[in-house]
């Protein structure tokens, strides 16, 4: 795995497990956590089928 890689991971990562907080304190709805992890893998140029993803 290269660096930019892996530091793209790195804060696709840190920002999902952020928003998981946020899904689970009720601040957002499952749909928006869906949203955002779309969003968010794109910005870090992973692919929608990549196995790093998180699962809502």
């Amino acid at each position: 795995m290269n660096k930019d890689l892996f530091e793209s991971l790195l804060a696709y990562k840190s920002i999902m497990a952020q928003a998981k907080v946020l899904l689970r304190r009720g601040i957002i709805t499952k749909r928006e956590y869906a949203h955002f992890d779309t969003m968010f893998t794109k910005k870090y140029g992973l692919s929608l089928d990549s196995i790093f993803r998180e699962k809502s």
